[in-house]
């Protein structure tokens, strides 16, 4: 048995060493800048080409034209699911005026995300947002033409405000808006330069959890939220 995974290891070894200069060469001549987008435009707007391809995924978009529109529809969605905690990035890093008087308004305890401690108090952290049923975080940039949200990790925007609760809102400004992945990460890097140097997760988000079985039965929510709402604003 050793000998014949010896003698296949070694086939793969010289088929690799005759094709090396071959696939070295062609790396070294393709582009390594990922394109700034891949679909065509099917919509004027970027806002409302997000729209419809997040409609696609089975989650929520939600045009609003200021800040009070946004906090209405939080609110609505907040008293939907009987939310009495969410999990949230660091309401500055949300960067909604009168979320704080919102929450507070409903009696909605904020929940920062954070897991820290010995074992036993991560274990009860964790158990403790593990209640809360809705999950708010800004994001770093929103994909129009997949409808997908880029959220740079960091002090103060835990990644349990995205991923913990059955029910995600991210709140996105229009000019966050791009139109392709490679548009997106250019955006990012001017913005944080190293990505990972004060992080350690760049996370992207198109629509809800989605796992399927080996049948092919889809289930929403078994990784992550189940229903995602995006409040657009401007």
């Amino acid at each position: 048995m050793n000998s014949s995974r010896e003698r296949m290891l070694d086939r793969i070894r010289a088929s690799l060493g005759a094709t090396r200069p071959f696939l070295e060469a062609e790396s070294a001549r393709a582009s390594h800048i990922p394109p700034p987008f891949v679909h065509p435009i099917t919509h004027d707007d970027l806002a409302q080409q997000f729209a419809a391809e997040l409609t696609k995924l089975q989650a929520y978009p939600h045009l609003c034209t200021d800040d009070e529109a946004a906090l209405e529809i939080i609110a609505g969605i907040l008293e939907q699911h009987g939310a009495q905690e969410v999990i949230t990035w660091d309401l500055a890093q949300i960067d909604l005026p009168g979320l704080a008087d919102l929450l507070h308004q409903r009696g909605v305890t904020r929940l920062d995300g954070r897991i820290e401690g010995d074992p036993a108090q991560r274990q009860a952290s964790l158990q403790a947002h593990e209640r809360a049923p809705v999950c708010i975080a800004g994001v770093d940039a929103a994909i129009a033409e997949s409808a997908t949200l880029v959220i740079h990790s960091g002090a103060g925007r835990a990644r349990m405000a995205s991923l913990l609760a059955p029910v995600f809102i991210a709140v996105v400004r229009r000019t966050q808006l791009t139109r392709g992945l490679g548009e997106a990460i250019e955006r990012i890097k001017q913005k944080y330069g190293d990505l990972f140097r004060d992080a350690s997760a760049l996370t992207l988000i198109t629509g809800p959890s989605r796992t399927a079985d080996i049948e092919l039965t889809l289930t929403l929510g078994v990784h992550g939220p189940r229903e995602v709402h995006t409040v657009i604003i401007g």
